[in-house]
């Protein structure tokens, strides 16, 4: 929990007197004390509660507030049924420490203080075990090597039922906040069931249920920044999730490159060759692969040559021998010869724009 999002809630009736730049930081536990000098007892990030019955003259202040300057202290929240008046000393002493001050109603119970910022801290808590059970999914799905009925039985352990259709959603974004928990907080709907992972600049969210990629990708731009996302179609199966959330993933590398502030593709948006290859299996990408280029790279792991570079550069040159024979810096004679090699490896001919263009898309299934 951080201090603002204390202080904006009404049931605490908490009223900031100095640190309003200061309203990010991070509290992680609610500490209350009366002592003159706490520091000893103090740890980075707490939230100090006082009735101020150490306070005797305007020294106290100083005493008392450079023990929570010290420790790193969050802020301090200062009750006045005791004090009456809040110490212009005191406010001087945090004012000059960077250190926020709060009043605390007088009616307000430091009791239930507490038990909001514990209650916020267990959520979290449970947020974090959370997320760490889904990434372990994530990466599972991610490496294809998870058998439909594990990846039921970890949907089932996460909450999710894995008879409904789950759509993976792959987004990237600046990185603060933390968007997989700005996303968890957003996407979260009765009908459907969050899955979320990933790093703070890269969410990957498996939302099981009725989605569309309309309300989805709605509710993506309602954030207000800027977004690249991938959004498969309902994985129906579960044996269909890992190729889903592969899916997804290309198509949030190529929404990088879309206009607008929020870019998002989907398998409905399928309009080059990265975006057609991902929406296949794998293991029909791999096997393509292998089959036509594994001869190639098996004779480059013998002889230490560069024939798959050099067909990659040919290719990507659109056949221009001189352009190839440049970058590679070798000479045209050289070049002609790697090539020939290559024709007789995979069986294919230069000068068939098929057979070019089988080989370039074998280039890039990898």
């Amino acid at each position: 929990m951080r201090l603002g999002e204390l202080l904006a809630r009404d049931d605490m009736r908490l009223t900031l007197v100095t640190g309003h730049d200061r309203l990010d930081r991070r509290i992680e536990r609610a500490y209350p004390t009366d002592l003159p000098d706490p520091g000893r007892y103090l740890r980075a990030g707490d939230l100090v509660l006082t009735s101020g019955v150490w306070h005797t003259k305007a020294a106290d202040c100083e005493v008392f507030a450079d023990a929570l300057w010290a420790s790193d202290a969050t802020a301090l929240i200062v009750g006045l049924i005791v004090l009456g008046d809040l110490p212009e000393a005191l406010v001087t002493a945090c004012e000059r420490r960077g250190l926020p001050l709060v009043v605390a109603a007088a009616e307000q119970s430091f009791g239930a203080i507490t038990e909001a910022v514990a209650a916020e801290a267990f959520a979290a808590e449970r947020r974090r075990a959370e997320r760490g059970r889904a990434q372990v999914l994530i990466d599972l799905l991610g490496a294809q090597q998870i058998a439909p009925g594990e990846v039921s039985a970890h949907l089932r352990l996460l909450g999710a039922d894995p008879a409904l259709p789950t759509t993976a959603m792959v987004v990237s974004g600046p990185g603060d906040p933390d968007l997989p928990a700005v996303l968890h907080e957003v996407l979260a709907r009765k009908d459907r069931h969050l899955i979320v992972g990933g790093t703070p600049a890269e969410a990957i969210v498996l939302v099981n249920g009725r989605a569309s990629r309309k309300s989805l990708g709605d509710e993506l731009r309602a954030l207000g920044v800027r977004l690249a996302a991938g959004i498969s179609e309902p994985a129906a199966s579960v044996s269909q999730l890992g190729e889903a959330l592969e899916t997804a993933r290309r198509g949030m590398e190529s929404a990088k490159e879309g206009p607008g502030p929020v870019s998002i593709m989907s398998a409905a948006d399928v309009d080059s060759f990265d975006l057609l290859l991902a929406s296949l299996p794998s293991g029909v990408r791999r096997s393509f692969r292998e089959h036509l280029l594994g001869p190639v790279e098996a004779y480059d792991a013998r002889h230490g040559s560069e024939l798959l570079r050099t067909l990659d550069i040919f290719l990507e040159t659109c056949g221009s021998w001189q352009r190839t024979a440049d970058e590679l810096y070798v000479h045209v004679n050289t070049l002609r010869y790697r090539m020939q090699r290559i024709e007789e490896l995979t069986g294919r001919s230069m000068t068939s724009m098929r057979d070019r263009t089988d080989l370039y898309l074998a280039l890039r299934a990898g």
